[in-house]
């Protein structure tokens, strides 16, 4: 039976085994680095790097006249939020927002309703009427067109425009 190649021989621990020491090593290695990397990626997503909530989800932005409340990652087809929160006066108040935002989003809501839209080559314009007492607030539900980075101009009355990136993961 010592001479039978197929029988491995003794170690020096009694055990009879033929294995690769340096080989089990290395995979042991990457499989601590993999071990490593599920663990980032389920804080990242946790964190809302992958969209539906989270501290890395969302931007809040100021705006001449405002802030906006958008989403910093989303996912393709599915429903998203951008709030407005105009600054306190009164009259008539507008939301612009640049031609690339139609492109990457369809507006499925918006509350209050506006008193008017105007649509053109340089975007849409949402009208508001308000009130004079304090800021007011202006929600759109929103669904994304298409996976990829969506950057678009947003500004409210005749504010600067402030580009706004949002990336739309598939």
């Amino acid at each position: 039976m010592a001479d039978d190649p197929d029988v491995p021989p003794i170690r020096p621990d009694g055990l009879q085994l033929d294995e690769h020491r340096a080989y089990q090593e290395r995979l042991w290695t990457v499989e601590r680095w993999a071990w490593a990397g599920f663990v980032a990626i389920t804080i990242a997503a946790a964190l809302g790097a992958t969209g539906s909530g989270g501290p890395l989800a969302r931007s809040r932005d100021g705006l001449e006249g405002g802030t906006v409340e958008h989403p910093r990652v989303t996912r393709w087809q599915t429903a998203d939020e951008m709030s407005v929160e105009l600054a306190p006066g009164g009259g008539e108040r507008t939301l612009f927002l640049g031609p690339a935002f139609p492109r990457a989003f369809a507006i499925e809501e918006v509350q209050p309703q506006p008193a008017a839209v105007e649509v053109g080559p340089d975007g849409e314009a949402l009208h508001f009427r308000t009130s004079g007492g304090g800021p007011a607030r202006i929600v759109l539900s929103l669904r994304a067109r298409h996976p990829g980075l969506a950057r678009y101009a947003a500004r409210i009355d005749d504010g600067a425009a402030r580009t706004l990136s949002t990336l739309i993961l598939p």
